[in-house]
């Protein structure tokens, strides 16, 4: 089995949008980690996403066809949280 190679693809402001990122980003196929500095759960820390290297143009190029707002992410996020109804 081959290594992965993680490259960093963005940085967000906070968890629950790096996740909901993330959930679009894996929908996709692309391999991915989510990195956040925070110490709490719940605290605002900025995340990191991470790709698999060879999947780096293809995570930019779903991220340049969906340009979302810091508001679109945190609905998302929010949607996550609620749940279906």
């Amino acid at each position: 089995m081959t290594a992965v190679t993680w490259k960093l693809l963005t940085t967000v402001s906070d968890a629950p949008s790096a996740e909901a990122l993330a959930r679009v980003l894996a929908d996709e196929g692309i391999l991915l980690r989510v990195v956040s500095e925070a110490h709490l759960f719940g605290q605002a820390s900025p995340c990191r996403i991470f790709v698999d290297s060879s999947q780096i143009y293809q995570a930019n190029w779903t991220l340049s066809q969906r340009k979302f707002s810091d508001e679109e992410l945190a609905l998302m996020a929010a949607d996550d949280l609620i749940g279906p109804e």
